[in-house]
């Protein structure tokens, strides 16, 4: 009896000890693979490399392992590339610490075996579009093994257990854009329309980042900073001025619309999109004084469409500066002209936005270009370079000017013939004027280019022609666009890449209440993102409706005229303003 007792007492205490143990150990061992995926699959998408994300994550089970000081990860540099992430190619690694066996795996393809539950016997989960794509997901899985207790005295030396984790991260960029932002944080009509125009934000393509396909339409979108505190005076953050002018989001079909129309091979719903408004009066954009001060309409038929919503908090322009030019803390105090030079300083203690700083090693593109170029003379650190003859400066009609490489232009440029750089970037000392005639910056997307204005107005005022290919424009404090011609054809293209992809216009200027003006050509092609955060974004338009593959992001847009302006981006040609973030998938 003594026997039997003894043995049932060992085996009470190998369930309640050993048992328990086991299942604190696996309990603990997912928290660490929780957190070590989540930062493996946020390093993939936000910049990093196959390579850095295995790092990454093996980093964060060697921080959140007790028993684990250090992690030997030289190995994701032969099984891990240190390029693009290729959705067909699995990555994985198996490395040993003490008594753990952590594998890491990324890409993780959509039927891979750790997509399952991680309960014992459970089958594949069917897919869910919060499940992402294989490259925005890591896997680490964890092996433990551990000595028994009083299990031995029953031939159970020791136990083993596993646990996996797969997550998927988002940097925003598989998120619809926002088509078009104005960032103004207090004023009324930041958004303003006239005439018989108007602005129209058109539906979206979305496109699978890795296959191409397309798959679907998404809504447009358009979103305004401002809480509408200063100088409304009977006029809202949106504010329409005529009974026939328009402010309208399309998207795809929804029980509201008030009509249809093809984007693509797509039907989409006349404003079926987003209107979002920061400042009170939400819901709805009922006259005066219903839904002051986010809104007031053109007359009770001539509403926002659709009816405008409240916009939790403002967007701000973070994520552009996040893109393209990162400091470590954005104050006044670090942020003054003389943080970065002569140019301008990007944030003021007036439009100061409550922006995050980023970390060591984020990007700082705008900085250093304006770090390179100077105030005057010649690039640093930028390749060779070649100052424009001043016999040049002056281009008549009839005359014809073709150069390739880098070029300083130091004198105000007037072109009546044509002038075309070709393979290079271009720094204007002063202003150019195309009077008639056609200026060309010709990059390609294989090699991508930047023009860089030091002051002056770069200006069409009849009509000449502009042609920017794959060309991303820095406008400096003392810089402005004045693009008003109605016969000339203006085609300005962001770089496909490079430190400036996707960027058309980075522009510091408009401190002093000046305008960046569009106008209704001949034709208006423009791709990319257009970044206006100090100045008004100003269209006038003739007759014809424009349509524009740009996001438009100002401190505020207005619309005067009889021609409608059509902003739709392109399908990953834009900053997304959704967070980055992770979710566990399984």
């Amino acid at each position: 009896m003594v026997a039997i007792t003894l043995f049932l007492l060992i085996g009470s205490a190998a369930l309640a000890v050993d048992i328990g143990a086991i299942w604190a150990d696996r309990s603990a061992d997912q928290k660490i693979t929780d957190s070590a995926a989540a930062a493996g699959a946020l390093e993939a998408v936000d910049g990093g490399t196959p390579r850095s994300a295995c790092k990454v994550a093996l980093a964060y089970v060697a921080t959140n392992a007790k028993e684990i000081s250090s992690i030997n990860d030289a190995g994701c540099n032969p099984q891990f590339s240190n390029a693009k992430c290729d959705p067909t190619i699995e990555q994985k690694l198996t490395v040993t610490a003490g008594r753990y066996d952590i594998t890491v795996i990324h890409p993780v393809a959509d039927g891979h075996q750790l997509m399952t539950s991680g309960i014992v016997g459970a089958t594949p989960q069917l897919l869910d579009p919060a499940d992402g794509k294989p490259c925005t997901r890591v896997a680490v899985e964890m092996a433990a093994t551990r000595k028994s207790l009083f299990a031995q005295l029953l031939g159970f030396s020791q136990a083993s257990t596993t646990v996996h984790t797969v997550a998927n991260a988002s940097n925003g960029d598989d998120k619809p854009p926002i088509n078009l932002l104005v960032l103004n944080r207090h004023h009324c009509e930041t958004i303003s329309v006239s005439g018989s125009g108007g602005i129209i934000v058109e539906a979206i393509i979305d496109i699978d980042p890795d296959t191409g396909a397309e798959l679907g339409l998404v809504e447009g979108m358009i979103a305004a900073d401002s809480d509408g505190t200063v100088g409304c005076n009977n006029r809202g953050v949106l504010h329409i001025a005529s009974t026939s002018a328009r402010l309208l989001a399309h998207g795809p079909t929804c029980p509201g619309q008030t009509g249809t129309h093809m984007v693509g091979s797509y039907t989409a719903g006349d404003g079926c999109g987003k209107i979002q408004v920061y400042a009170a009066g939400t819901p709805g954009c009922d006259p005066y004084p219903a839904n002051f001060p986010a809104c007031t309409p053109g007359g009770s038929s001539n509403k926002p469409k659709p009816d405008p919503t409240r916009l939790n908090k403002p967007f701000t322009r973070e994520r552009v500066d996040h893109r393209f030019n990162c400091y470590g803390d954005y104050t006044w105090t670090t942020m003054n002209p003389g943080a970065i030079g002569w140019a301008t300083d990007p944030l003021t203690s007036a439009n100061w936005q409550d922006i995050k700083g980023c970390t060591s090693g984020d990007p700082a593109h705008i900085y250093n270009l304006i770090t390179n170029v100077k105030q005057t003379g010649t690039p640093s650190n930028l390749g060779t370079w070649s100052t424009w003859p001043a016999s040049n400066c002056n281009v008549g009609n009839g005359v014809t000017i073709s150069v390739s490489g880098n070029w300083v232009i130091n004198c105000n440029l007037k072109v009546q013939g044509n002038v075309t750089i070709s393979g290079g970037n271009v720094v204007f000392g002063g202003g150019v004027d195309l009077n008639g005639g056609h200026l060309k910056v010709d990059n390609a997307s294989t090699k991508q280019g930047w023009a860089f204005f030091r002051g002056g107005e770069l200006k069409n005022t009849s009509t000449g022609s502009l042609t920017l290919n794959y060309t991303m424009v820095y406008m400096a404090e003392t810089s402005s666009i004045n693009l008003t011609g109605s016969n000339g054809v203006i085609k300005w293209i962001a770089p496909d890449g490079g430190p400036f992809d996707d960027l058309a216009l980075w522009s510091d200027s408009g401190v002093g209440g000046e305008a960046h003006t569009w106008a209704g050509q001949a034709g208006l092609e423009m791709e990319g993102v257009f970044f206006m955060p100090r100045a008004t974004a100003e269209y006038r338009g003739g007759s014809s409706q424009q349509n524009t593959k740009a996001q438009w992001i100002a401190d505020k847009l207005s619309a005067v005229g009889n021609s409608a302006l059509v902003v739709a981006p392109a399908d990953g040609r834009s900053v997304s303003f959704e967070g980055t973030g992770t979710t566990l998938i399984r």
